[in-house]
């Protein structure tokens, strides 16, 4: 007897075939998918955690700015005439008050007005230990017009931390409390002729010795209690001031190799002593794919805008956005 083996029909393998083909097809557009969701989370994730710090950092320097000493200066121009002090007119200046950027009018054109610039305070030594190292008073009834004195303070120790944070590319300190190497002074509800965010205060324009004008003091210590100025002038000395030993810049740029912009920070340098943030000032990248950079103040509150993207194809870019506001 002859056993006859079953097999498949022509039909039922054709049957089959078509069924793989439905799952595999159905299968690889799910594989793709989730492939595609984990790139674009992974995206969101990486531009939204970069964008966050970013922003934290901003605002933990920003805390710590002297009040009315933030400009915003119009980058481009200001790369071409930085080295120009003799025109600061309202027509012809690359800086404004930060609070003018909300005025209408006034024939500012403030769209290019993109950098930020203010002095910080010294937060490091006047935190660093349990008593204030300076203690921000000053005693202006024994105060001459070459120094004063700062009860209560420890400039020692001053001198000592802000020429280890002062340290430049070459380890060498660009403010130890010195004659050559000065901090600066601004004393606190002063009354005068001009603002402390005038280009005299900022080191815009160099002051001139015999000036009667004056709102930011080149200091150097003499003794614990004990500030002397380095370049004596009429001086108006009230009893707060702030110690400060750099000024901070934040301007988006253009990165020349990928031509895409980038938020960078400037710090260490020194307006009071004629620096300026592109020739003086030590430079950090904060952040790539800068897209959005916007800012603005209104009754002493900064408030600023900060969007970067992430490139996840040839033509497709994840965006993110911050919104901070800096509250004193």
């Amino acid at each position: 007897m002859i056993k006859v083996k079953k097999a498949f029909s022509l039909i039922e393998v054709i049957f089959v075939l078509v069924i793989l083909g439905i799952v595999a097809s159905i299968s690889s557009q799910i594989i793709v998918q989730v492939y595609e969701n984990y790139i674009t989370q992974n995206a969101i994730y990486k531009v939204g955690t970069k964008t966050e710090l970013v922003a934290n950092q901003i605002v933990n320097r920003l805390a710590y700015r002297v009040q009315e000493t933030t400009l915003t200066k119009n980058h481009k121009k200001f790369l071409a005439k930085r080295n120009d002090n003799t025109k600061w007119a309202a027509r012809d200046r690359d800086w404004l008050e930060l609070n003018q950027l909300n005025v209408a009018g006034g024939g500012v054109d403030t769209e290019h007005y993109t950098t930020i610039e203010w002095i910080g305070y010294d937060n490091d030594s006047f935190s660093a230990t349990n008593n204030p190292a300076w203690s921000g008073v000053a005693d202006y009834n024994t105060a001459t017009r070459n120094s004063f004195v700062t009860p209560g303070s420890t400039l020692t120790n001053v001198a000592t931390i802000i020429s280890n944070l002062s340290k430049d590319s070459s380890g060498n300190s660009k403010v130890d409390l010195t004659a050559t190497k000065p901090a600066t002074v601004i004393f606190a509800n002063q009354s005068g002729t001009i603002k402390k965010n005038h280009p005299l205060c900022m080191g815009l324009i160099p002051q001139d010795e015999n000036s009667t004008l004056g709102c930011i003091y080149a200091v150097r210590n003499n003794g614990n209690t004990n500030l002397t100025f380095t370049t004596p002038k009429a001086v108006t000395i009230t009893e707060r001031y702030k110690l400060a030993w750099s000024a901070y810049a934040l301007a988006p740029e253009e990165d020349p190799i990928t031509h895409k912009k980038e938020l960078v920070l400037y710090s260490n340098y020194q307006p009071w002593n004629g620096e300026n943030y592109i020739s003086n000032g030590t430079r950090h990248v904060l952040l790539t794919n800068l897209t959005v950079f916007k800012f603005s103040e209104n009754g002493g509150v900064i408030k600023f805008k900060l969007c970067a993207s992430e490139q996840i194809g040839p033509d497709n870019n994840i965006s993110t956005c911050k919104e901070k506001a800096i509250i004193r």
